[in-house]
């Protein structure tokens, strides 16, 4: 792929007027994901091409999912609504629509373009992947297992199956697959990614039947393989942004703006650290009448580096610096009209992105009429489970595979949710993971008047509301609420020392 997108840039230089070289450019670049630099030459390759051909059906779903990865999911939409209206593609094209449909929170318009793409590939491990992908999304959990065992049959060594089936239900001594996951890993054919992944898979159904020791180990191994791979964090940038935006968005920036009624759709952010309740209260929220849950949009933070004029995909000290002359009112209505189409006329729509945790400040002055909720969970257990999660490699959570980095990021949030709590006061909505599951009543109800909205009996059983759940928690919270992961870090104790000990020097935990 890659000296195909070399090849055809090269042609498309030479030849500006040739559609195919840009198609060929586009698609080799968004096969490799690298969507970024595929939207370019894909729009300029759909130019030339007929609506209703194959070629423009191919061109079009490769665009939406480029789009969709880009954070552009409004512009996404479109064009994916025109690829259904001009139906029917081919199988691998109503693959690539309905992921991209599933991932917009569009989940019963998307599977059926993965069923349809699954059975048209008879051979295909991973059109099976993909369907039971969107069934985990949707809650049909069954269907999803049958789905990844057909995928094993096709390929007993598909290591993205393996990892989903680990994680699709809780396994016991006399039902899991870890015998089969140690011979898979003991092949010296494998990759070191792939037995990072199985090491994830294995990790996971070791701790479901208690081996807690052998889990650690094959964890750990695990991850110092992913970070080796992986884009390197920095806790020295860390800082550094962290200061930055302490500095950009001091308290006096946030006089004259309480929040206020939005007019006509109110967004709510829920924010926090990866993996402490952010998609179950997500869930409560989404089972009121008046809500949509939009998922976890790139939006607002693609907006926020767009009008300060950044390059890249990520947050760092100098993007936040270049933020000084942006208008934060003309990136809110800029946030309103890209997500109206994702809303679907609900009056309050959901935004639940962890990484908005640092743009707090901007999301106020932007949207001051906006919700903004910040979920809080025992940091040794937030952080076990983000060490026990493989994230995709496209998120930012390269912290999550070391103790040291662990506990770094962890103090950082810590810092800037103090500040962001010292500039908003009770504009931060808060609710802790412990109290919520101690008495769900008490809390959603507080939780729901904060937000705006009338305390409804559906939000008492978030296991049961509708919509695509896309987050490492997609099976769990089919379930009804359960305090069953609270103190889970206490089975690691003597492996989490160092991290307990090092929050501990800090003051942050509240554990002894």
């Amino acid at each position: 792929m890659a000296r195909a997108a070399e090849a055809a840039r090269k042609a498309a230089a030479a030849d500006p007027a040739s559609g195919e070289a840009y198609g060929i450019w586009g698609v080799a670049a968004a096969e490799m994901g690298a969507f970024a630099e595929a939207v370019g030459p894909l729009r300029t390759a759909m130019g030339g091409a007929q609506p209703g051909t194959e070629r423009w059906a191919l061109l079009a779903s490769q665009l939406g999912l480029a789009l969709r990865n880009t954070g552009r999911w409004s512009e996404s939409l479109e064009l994916l609504t025109q690829l259904e209206r001009h139906a029917p593609a081919g199988p691998l094209d109503r693959g690539r629509l309905g992921i991209a449909l599933v991932s917009m929170n569009f989940a019963e318009r998307g599977v059926p373009h993965l069923e349809y793409s699954a059975e048209a590939r008879t051979d295909s491990a991973e059109a099976k992947c993909d369907l039971a992908w969107a069934l985990v999304a949707i809650g049909r959990l069954v269907e999803a297992e049958a789905r990844l065992r057909e995928a094993l049959t096709l390929d007993p060594a598909k290591v993205r199956a393996h990892l989903a089936l680990a994680n699709l239900r809780r396994w016991t001594s006399s039902a899991n697959h870890i015998d089969r996951l140690n011979v898979l890993r003991a092949d010296g054919g494998l990759d070191a990614d792939g037995r990072a992944r199985l090491g994830f898979a294995l990790a996971k159904e070791l701790d479901d039947v208690g081996h807690c020791d052998e889990a650690w180990a094959v964890l750990a191994e695990a991850n110092e393989a992913v970070r080796a791979g992986a884009a390197p964090w920095s806790a020295i940038d860390g800082e550094a942004l962290i200061k930055a935006l302490i500095r950009r968005f001091a308290k006096a920036a946030f006089a004259g703006h309480a929040r206020t009624p939005e007019s006509r759709r109110t967004p709510i952010f829920i924010v926090g650290l990866p993996r402490t309740g952010t998609t179950l209260v997500e869930r409560v929220l989404a089972a009121h009448s008046e809500v949509r849950a939009m998922g976890e949009l790139p939006t607002f933070p693609f907006l926020a580096r767009q009008a300060a004029g950044a390059r890249g995909t990520e947050l760092n000290a100098r993007a936040v610096d270049a933020m000084s002359g942006v208008r934060w009112p003309t990136v809110g209505a800029r946030y309103l009209s890209e997500t109206r189409s994702l809303a679907c006329g609900a009056r309050f729509c959901v935004d639940k992105l962890p990484a908005n945790s640092e743009l707090i400040g901007a999301i106020r002055l932007a949207l001051p009429g906006a919700r903004i909720v910040l979920v809080r969970r025992d940091p040794m257990d937030s952080l076990l489970s983000a060490y026990r999660m493989l994230f995709p490699k496209e998120s930012a959570y390269g912290w999550s595979y070391r103790l040291e980095d662990l506990a770094d990021r962890y103090r950082q949030h810590h810092r800037l949710m103090n500040h962001w709590r010292s500039c908003l006061g009770e504009g931060l909505i808060e609710i802790s993971y412990e109290a919520l599951l101690a008495d769900p009543e008490a809390h959603i109800r507080e939780l729901l008047a904060a937000c705006g909205l009338a305390f409804e009996e559906p939000c008492l059983r978030p296991h049961q509301a509708a919509g695509a759940v896309l987050t490492a928690s997609g099976s769990q919270v089919r379930a009804p609420m359960s305090d069953g992961a609270v103190g889970a870090w206490r089975r690691y104790a003597p492996q989490l020392e160092p991290l307990r000990a090092r929050l501990a020097a800090w003051g942050i935990l509240d554990v002894p």
